[in-house]
């Protein structure tokens, strides 16, 4: 049974037909992010993840745009030992996204931009609406995405492009985005939460073992011919095996023998 869902400042979070929807929601200032949203972002997802009720997270955000980054008014004051402390936080909200056991989709329009495009980079599947400007502008303001962007980028979009986008921090269209693979899918703005929502809800029927196992396996480092992999595959599929759900699944096959 679920528990009592947490009430947030900056974020709402709903869940529906085994889906939870996150929503940056601080849409005056294009859902930029403050220490406050980071600790929040990071908590909710502790919450969708430990809930058995939700197999798949939808992340979106309120308003005009996805994410303009990190807030200026508050993060342009930090220097020193405080800036370091911000970079920290920030980084580890973009980890703790990536590192989610359960599929996370983002629902991308309008600005996606420095901190708010790295949101995106952590999650597994972009869809986007016609509307999205992706942008990593940190390099005109005379510092370098901090979040884990410029690490992330290129294995989605190629290193030679990653470096032109980082370099020069020009804006990428949705159709730009979609022809170097960092949309999964574009769709028109008001379709937006529909088809994510809809992606995430066909994911549900898959075995949240298997779909978990799988994250990892896509999203390490390990070089294919390990040991590391190979002990791993092994136990993966000893795991998938042994649920219900593979069983269930496999029986109308294993009958016939």
């Amino acid at each position: 049974m679920a528990s009592e869902q947490r009430t947030y400042e900056h974020l709402q979070l709903s869940i529906a037909d085994r889906v939870a929807t996150i929503t940056l929601n601080r849409p005056e200032v294009l859902n930029a992010c403050n220490s406050a949203t980071h600790r929040e972002t990071q908590a909710v997802f502790d919450e969708v993840e430990a809930d058995d009720a939700v197999r798949v997270v939808v992340l979106a955000g309120a308003g005009r745009a996805f994410c303009s980054g990190s807030d200026l008014r508050e993060v342009g004051k930090f220097v020193g030992a405080g800036a370091q402390r911000y970079v920290k936080l920030d980084f580890l909200t973009k980890n703790r996204i990536a590192a989610c056991a359960k599929p996370v989709i983002a629902a991308l329009h309008g600005h996606v931009a420095g901190g708010g495009f790295e949101m995106a980079l952590a999650c597994d599947i972009r869809i986007v609406a016609e509307n999205v400007l992706f942008s990593l502008p940190e390099i005109v303001l005379g510092t370098i995405p901090g979040s884990g962007g410029l690490e992330r980028l290129p294995a989605i979009v190629g290193l030679g492009i990653a470096k032109e986008w980082a370099l020069t921090g020009r804006r990428i269209d949705a159709n730009e985005a979609f022809q170097r693979g960092l949309a999964n899918k574009v769709v028109p703005l008001d379709r937006l939460l529909p088809e994510a929502q809809a992606f995430a809800r066909e994911l549900t029927q898959r075995s949240p073992t298997a779909l978990a196992l799988a994250k990892v396996c896509l999203d390490g480092d390990q070089p294919t011919g390990s040991k590391l992999v190979l002990s791993y595959h092994m136990l993966a599929c000893e795991a998938c095996h042994g649920d219900p759900f593979y069983q269930e699944r496999t029986s109308t096959y294993t009958r016939r023998t």
